[in-house]
């Protein structure tokens, strides 16, 4: 039978998963023995992956940076803590949990399980459901002892740590899992270790049990059934005792029969022998007196005949007990051999019953296998097919991303506007201190936005475009290249959007008062030259009169 596997995950403790997982020297010199034993000779049997994201950031410091993540994204700090949210309308109160940035599962594995399959598990996971795995730790070195300080009783508590990074770095808010989602997990983690999916709770109405609960569980439960098979035993024998004392107290009861029917036969030989001489006695009296000598020949005769009479019962009587007790055997062997051919039936019908379940066991596996062959060669074609499907969209995407630089090329080198959108993102991108735009560069980018996208999503994928552009005329480092692309985002999703107003307002305002100021300086320039300008015009005025000239 196939070994069967299971995920528990729960909000990771950042304080004592590491010593645990890593098996520092403090945690193994403060372990308690009693409720988790680790074996030191096995140590050398773990494994441990660690992302390259990650690298030798701790746990902690991990927390600390998607706290501050969640600030920037959300503009709110991120909400750890359980808080009620009240109904206004219904006056209904539900718990909002907090959130859980780090999640650690433990994953029951078995003896062959390589760190490649949870590897490929964890992948599947993040293109699913956008959970990253951080950390991977197997650990081949807990167990117990049914009897204690004996190395064959030793019980292996094969299982894997699985560490998670919960939260969507783009929007800044957590991973959302329904029980359908982690069902669906439970499910793909047994195909992906090649093991037999766990049964349901749902089912087995079973609660998950810690893992030193679950030892002493396990330890209780093997105990329990030591002791049901010590019980049996001691049952077996006790009745086997009985049965030896019933076997020796019926040979008793037949030596002390045997006895008896010989005291028996004594007593009847010696009654038999003295009513012979009295009654001999009396004839020899009796015909001696009568007929004298000449009867005694008679006598002599008879007497004779009693005597060999006497000496054939004599003889028959110990075979007729002899009989009796041969016919007594008789009957308890055939019981005997009743009892033993019964028992062999029984044998012979539990092997046969063994042969059925051998069988319909092998069927079932090899119907099992079958299936799993099935469901193989219909995976294997499914990724054949969607490999396929993905290579001509990415020949199309190739394509239509050749077109949309030749269209970028060209509005580049004839919109103002584009170009200084391109320039603020490639700004952005190569500079390495700068974490924002400035209003005036989003308004660029904002406005490209809107002259081609309608929608926040639309607009969106215009940034994208506006992002891949830049980073074709000047590349960007992975870190660079993820943070722009999320600014620009937001650029579309409207984070800007104030900013821009606020910036707009100020150069209307700043245009209003420059238009104020030339007005002013107008009145005061007329004001000052008025008179002048009057003798100018009195002068024109005459020279037109003496010339004829008229307007």
């Amino acid at each position: 039978m196939a070994q069967k596997t299971s995920i528990n995950i729960k909000p990771c403790n950042v304080g004592s998963s590491s010593p645990h997982n890593r098996r520092s020297a403090e945690y193994l010199a403060n372990i308690h023995k009693e409720k988790l034993y680790i074996r030191t000779d096995l140590m050398a049997k773990n494994e441990a992956w660690v992302a390259p994201e990650l690298g030798d950031t701790s746990l902690a410091d991990r927390y600390k940076q998607i706290a501050a993540m969640v600030k920037e994204k959300t503009g709110r700090a991120m909400q750890t803590k359980d808080r009620e949210r009240v109904n206004k309308k219904t006056g209904k109160v539900t718990i909002v949990r907090g959130s859980t940035p780090l999640k650690e599962g433990v994953v029951v594995i078995k003896e062959d399980t390589t760190m490649k399959q949870l590897q490929n598990f964890c992948e599947v996971c993040k293109q699913r459901w956008g959970i990253t795995a951080l950390q991977i730790f197997i650990h081949r070195d807990e167990g117990h002892y049914i009897n204690p300080g004996d190395t064959a009783t030793w019980k292996p508590n094969l299982h894997a740590h699985i560490v998670w990074d919960w939260m969507n770095h783009d929007t800044g808010k957590s991973c959302k899992l329904d029980e359908k989602a982690m069902s669906e997990m439970q499910t793909l983690l047994a195909e992906c270790l090649e093991m037999e999916r766990g049964t349901s709770k749902k089912l087995t109405g079973k609660e998950h049990l810690e893992r030193n609960d679950y030892i002493l569980a396990k330890q209780k439960q093997e105990a329990e059934q030591v002791k049901a098979e010590r019980e049996a035993a001691l049952a077996a024998k006790k009745k086997a005792e009985a049965e030896r004392l019933t076997i020796e107290g019926e040979n008793k009861e037949k030596e002390q029969y045997g006895l008896s029917l010989d005291n028996e036969i004594a007593d009847k030989e010696k009654q038999l022998k003295d009513e012979r001489k009295a009654k001999m006695d009396s004839i020899l009296d009796s015909v001696g007196s009568i007929v004298g000598v000449g009867k005694s020949a008679a006598v002599e005769k008879e007497n004779a005949k009693l005597k060999a009479e006497n000496e054939r019962i004599r003889k028959a009587f110990p075979n007729a007990v002899k009989n009796k007790v041969e016919e007594l055997t008789k009957v308890l062997a055939s019981e005997k051999q009743e009892a033993e051919t019964e028992r062999d039936r029984a044998l012979a019908l539990n092997r046969s019953l063994t042969m059925e379940r051998d069988k319909a066991v092998r069927q079932l596996q090899e119907q099992k296998d079958g299936e799993r062959q099935r469901i193989s060669q219909a995976v294997l074609e499914a990724t054949e097919e969607k490999d396929k499907t993905i290579r001509l969209l990415q020949g199309a995407l190739k394509n239509s991303k050749r077109i949309l630089n030749l269209i970028a090329d060209m509005l580049y080198h004839a919109s103002e506007v584009f170009k200084r959108a391109v320039m603020a993102i490639i700004h952005f991108g190569t500079e390495r201190h700068k974490s924002i735009f400035a209003p005036s560069e989003a308004a660029d980018i904002k406005s490209v936005m809107q002259e081609y996208g309608e929608t926040p999503e639309q607009q969106k994928s215009i940034g994208e475009w506006l992002c891949d552009y830049a980073e074709s005329r000047q590349s960007f480092d992975e870190t660079k290249h993820r943070q722009t692309r999320n600014e620009v985002a937001d650029v579309a999703y409207g984070a800007y959007d104030w900013k821009i107003r606020k910036e707009s307002d100020s150069l209307q305002r700043l245009w209003v008062t420059f238009e104020k100021i030339e007005a002013l300086q107008f009145e005061h320039f007329a004001f000052r030259f008025k008179p002048a300008a009057i003798a100018c015009q009195r002068t024109v005025a005459a020279n037109d009169t003496m010339t004829g000239y008229k307007d």
